[in-house]
């Protein structure tokens, strides 16, 4: 492949057409590949003006604020097994065995243990960095992907049969074409497509922290007025036990954080999450990305789906948006590999309506959670605080409520999805 190329010479047709190739657009071009039918893919890397991790936590446009850590629920570990690529990502990753949830303030507390629930973890959490390595070496090595790195702007044009991509002076033709170049696409919106955003007035701090004790693959999510606090374990650093922090907070506040010194910002950080994962050695990669949740009121036409924060971009609360796009991926292998059974061709409007009709639930539901999580803990209402703090105790002293609540953050929940995330 020439990189060096500007726009270099595109095919006349193609199947399918990855526009982006950040996390979500790599998986997709994988999860296709890895189906019987010989579609000729071709994924057009974007990297130069957007890369999308398809998690509203990461940040829509991945690699602008550094180093990044993604959560891997169970049901994703599972999508990449069935593709072959588990082994190389769990050799990076660190288990989350247990999930520890409070409320500061209030007596409320749950903790979650992932052998409780018949499982040897919630999920994983790897670099992001090293995840797109894992994916991209995989990519190259399937032969039914052509990757093509492109700088010029590409425009989509609707035709009867086909959408064609106009870049530069050229033009290529697919049967469908999957946009998964990040939040609010501009394709997408060279379309007409349309946007719902929600800014949530916050920011997310993030940062690696370098733990005094080991983590013991503990997670933690612990809720504030000023916003809630995620701790997720990372593998050792050379020897030493790393944190993912994600921290919402007040723009203000999170300026104010990031410019601390390394002892201002820790202090700060004891002072709301206590000692409960042992002292902080010492916090590096300090970055802010402001939370605004974006959904695309269309995700397919005729000859086109969006997918990853493309789709629908969300509240890092609950850290199911990259484990929501890729059960959507999963689904929409799924629902184009049963259309070529049914000699229907992978942009049919019938057969993308019926995976999103598949999708509608799972994302429904996660859109929700994420959504109301942050206001309900942040809420100062008497009868709010009241009913969150016995529903956290109601988790921790009645199973099946702590069951349900474990298997959504594994992805793991019944219901209409891929039946590959649930295999």
């Amino acid at each position: 492949m020439d990189y060096e190329q500007r726009v270099p010479v595109l095919p006349e047709r193609a199947d399918i057409v990855v526009v982006g190739a950040g996390l979500t657009g790599l998986c997709t071009a994988l999860f296709l590949a890895h189906l019987p039918p010989a579609w000729k893919i071709l994924l057009l890397d974007t990297q130069s003006s957007t890369d999308d991790t398809g998690a509203a936590e990461m940040d829509a446009v991945e690699g602008s604020f550094g180093p990044s850590h993604i959560a891997l629920s169970e049901s994703s570990r599972r999508l990449f097994d069935r593709v072959g690529l588990w082994p190389s990502i769990a050799d990076r990753a660190a288990a989350i065995t247990q999930i520890r949830v409070s409320d500061r303030g209030h007596v409320g507390h749950a903790v979650l243990a992932a052998s409780e629930q018949g499982l040897d973890s919630f999920g994983h959490v790897v670099d992001a960095t090293a995840l797109a390595e894992v994916l991209s070496d995989a990519v190259d090595k399937a032969p039914k992907v052509q990757r093509l790195h492109i700088e010029a702007t590409i425009h989509l044009r609707p035709r009867a049969d086909a959408m064609a991509l106009l870049v530069g002076d050229q033009q290529t033709r697919a049967a469908l074409v999957v946009l998964a170049n990040g939040q609010a696409s501009p394709q997408a919106r060279g379309l007409g497509i349309t946007f719902q955003t929600k800014d949530y007035d916050r920011v997310a701090f993030t940062a690696t922290l370098t733990l005094a004790e080991p983590h013991r693959g503990i997670a933690y999510e612990r809720f504030t007025r000023d916003g809630p606090i995620a701790l997720l374990p990372l593998p050792d650093r050379q020897g030493l036990p790393q944190a993912s922090l994600v921290w919402s907070k007040a723009p203000d506040q999170a300026e104010r954080l990031r410019t601390a010194s390394d002892i201002d910002c820790l202090n700060q950080l004891r002072e709301v999450f206590g000692d409960r994962a042992g002292p902080f050695a010492a916090i590096e990669h300090r970055r802010l990305t402001p939370l605004i949740k974006t959904v695309a009121l269309e995700q397919v036409r005729s000859h086109l789906v969006l997918v990853g924060s493309a789709a629908h971009c969300l509240h890092p609360v609950a850290g199911q948006g990259f484990n929501l796009s890729l059960r959507d991926i999963a689904g929409l292998a799924e629902v184009l590999a049963e259309g070529v059974i049914r000699d229907e061709t992978p942009g049919m409007l019938s057969l993308l309506q019926r995976y999103q009709c598949m999708r509608e639930a799972d994302q429904a539901r996660v859109m929700a959670f994420s959504d109301l999580l942050p206001s309900v803990f942040a809420s100062t209402n008497p009868m709010v605080v009241s009913g969150r703090n016995l529903g956290l105790l109601g988790i921790d002293l009645v199973p099946e409520l702590g069951r349900g609540l474990a298997r959504f953050g594994a992805g793991l929940l019944d219901g209409k999805g891929s039946r590959s995330a649930r295999a």
